[in-house]
């Protein structure tokens, strides 16, 4: 009988997952977790720039998930979505491909959906324009800024942005986003 983590570590080989982390993240953690695996796509010999956007992309989706672990803190939510993050990487044949997911309160989706559907329905030059206008905004710094990690995610992808949300129950969903670079 195969023992369960020697089954994961081949399913993740199989599903070329290169990097992947479950659980509560924390600024240093998220740090920590970078370095790695910035070292380990300088192994593989990746170019500087596919680095670079696979970096910056984890860093952003990691951030994301501890902000929305963060605004819920003081909350009866809290213990359902805490620990929910995961973040995985795979190799690609052009790159890389960076998946997260979190739990989220179902009274949330609609304005990150409409969110979402804004930045990935532009183009390149929209992207950059937005994301100007965006960055001139006054930032609300209980809020985050204003989306500008999903503008900058979506202008380093090389394929459309996609995401989900998979129901739970009545009070919550799993959300995830795939970002390829």
């Amino acid at each position: 009988m195969e023992n369960a983590i020697y089954m994961l570590q081949k399913k993740l080989k199989q599903s070329n997952i290169e990097f992947i982390f479950s659980g509560t993240f924390s600024q240093g953690l998220i740090e920590e977790l970078g370095i790695a695996l910035k070292q380990r796509m300088q192994l593989q010999q990746a170019k500087k720039r596919k680095i670079s956007s696979a970096f910056f992309t984890f860093v952003e989706q990691t951030q994301n998930i501890k902000q929305y672990e963060v605004s819920k803190e003081n909350t009866e939510d809290f213990l359902a979505i805490v620990g929910s993050g995961v973040i995985a990487i795979s190799k690609t044949d052009s790159g890389y491909c960076v998946n997260s997911g979190n739990t989220i309160l179902n009274t949330d989706i609609s304005s990150l959906k409409e969110k979402l559907d804004k930045i990935i329905s532009m183009n390149d030059e929209e992207l950059t324009n937005y994301f100007r206008e965006v960055s001139r905004r006054e930032v609300d710094m209980n809020r985050g800024r204003c989306g500008l990690g999903l503008i900058q995610i979506a202008r380093k992808a090389t394929k459309k942005v996609e995401y989900n949300f998979e129901r739970i129950d009545d009070s919550y969903s799993y959300y995830t986003l795939t970002v390829t670079v």
